[in-house]
C-alpha cells in the first residue's frame, strides 16, 4: 500500500517546499534559510537513522554516496539559493528545476547510452507542457531572470546527476541514509554562504514555526523522492516533476491565496496524463546488448558491498 502511495506522496510533500519556502524567505534571508534547513534536517534524518538502526554504507559505497547526496542535496539547493538570491524570480527557478525528466532523459542518453520508447517520449512532451503550463502564469508577473541563472542550471543538473547516480550505484543504501549524507556533506558550503553575506532573521516566531514545517516536508519530501527513485529508477521517479509546479500552484493557494485559473487545471491534466504515460512505458532501454527490457539494471556488485 504504502508502495502505491509513495509516489504522491512525493508530489505533495515536495510541491509544499516550494509556498513554504516563499513564506520563509519572508522573514530569513536565503543563505541562513538553507544553511538552517540543511543542520535541522540532518539532527532529524539521523535521528530516525539512529532509532532504525539503518545499517551505513561503507568504502566505494559510501563514497558514491556522499556524491550522489551533495548532488542532489547542495548543489540542487545551493544553487537554487544562489540563483534566487542573484536576480532569478521564484517562476524561472520552479520552471527550470520542474524540467528534470526532460534533463535525466538526456543525462541517461548521453551517460548511460538508453533511449526512450515511444510511450517514454509522450510522457516527457506531456510533463513539458504541464510544467510550461504551470509555470507560465508565474514567468509572465515575474519575468526576471539575472545572472543567478546559470547556478539554477547547475541545480538541475545536480538533481538529475544525482538521482541517475544512486539509480545506478546506489540501490542498496536506504533512502534515509543517503539524504541524511547528502545534507550533513552540504551544511559547510552552506554555512560559508551565510557566513560571508549579509543576513537577517525578522519575526521570530512565525519564522521559527514555518521553518519547522519548510525542513519538516523538504526533508520528507527527499527522502520520498529518493526512495521512488530506488524502486522505479531516476527517469521514472523524474516525470513526478511533471506534477509538481502545478500541485504547487494549488498549495500556493491554500497557504497564500494565490488565485487558481485555468492553466492550473490544465498542468494538472497534463501532469496526470504525463505520468500515466510512463507507467505505460518501459524503463529506457541502453543501446549495449544484454542490457535491455524492464529490469532494474544497475552494478550488481554494488549492492551487498560494504552496507552493513
Amino acid at each position: 500500500m504504502f508502495q502505491r502511495l509513495l509516489p504522491a506522496l512525493t508530489v505533495l510533500l515536495y510541491a509544499l517546499g516550494y509556498p513554504l519556502g516563499a513564506l520563509t524567505l519572508g522573514h530569513v534571508t536565503p543563505f541562513l534559510l538553507i544553511l538552517l534547513r540543511f543542520l535541522l534536517s540532518a539532527v532529524l534524518m539521523w535521528t530516525v537513522v539512529a532509532v532504525r538502526r539503518t545499517p551505513l554504507p561503507r568504502g566505494r559505497v559510501l563514497a558514491w554516496t556522499v556524491t550522489g547526496g551533495l548532488l542532489v542535496q547542495g548543489v540542487q539547493f545551493l544553487g537554487l539559493y544562489w540563483g534566487m538570491a542573484h536576480g532569478v524570480g521564484p517562476g524561472v527557478a520552479a520552471l527550470v528545476i520542474a524540467m528534470n525528466p526532460v534533463t535525466t532523459a538526456v543525462l541517461a542518453r548521453l551517460v548511460l547510452h538508453r533511449r526512450e520508447n515511444p510511450w517514454g517520449l509522450v510522457a516527457l512532451a506531456l510533463g513539458t507542457v504541464g510544467v510550461v503550463t504551470a509555470c507560465l502564469p508565474r514567468l509572465l508577473s515575474d519575468p526576471s531572470v539575472g545572472p543567478g541563472l546559470i547556478t539554477v542550471l547547475v541545480a538541475l543538473g545536480g538533481l538529475s546527476g544525482g538521482s541517475l547516480l544512486q539509480e545506478r550505484k546506489l540501490r542498496a543504501v536506504d533512502p534515509v541514509v543517503f539524504t541524511a549524507i547528502g545534507v550533513t556533506g552540504s551544511i559547510p558550503a552552506a554555512a560559508a554562504l551565510a557566513l560571508t553575506t549579509p543576513q537577517h532573521f525578522t519575526d521570530p516566531l512565525p519564522a521559527v514555526a514555518l521553518l519547522l514545517l519548510l525542513v519538516l516536508a523538504s526533508a520528507l519530501g527527499m527522502v520520498c523522492y529518493a526512495a521512488c527513485v530506488r524502486n522505479r529508477g531516476a527517469r521514472g521517479a523524474s516525470i513526478l516533476f511533471a506534477l509538481i509546479p502545478a500541485v504547487s500552484v494549488i498549495a500556493a493557494w491554500s497557504l497564500q491565496g494565490t488565485p487558481l485559473d485555468l492553466t492550473t487545471a490544465v498542468a494538472l491534466t497534463c501532469g496526470a496524463a504525463a505520468c500515466a504515460a510512463q507507467s505505460r512505458s518501459t524503463r529506457p532501454t541502453p543501446d549495449t546488448p544484454g542490457r535491455s527490457g524492464q529490469g532494474n539494471t544497475y552494478d550488481a556488485a554494488t549492492v551487498p558491498e560494504r552496507v552493513r
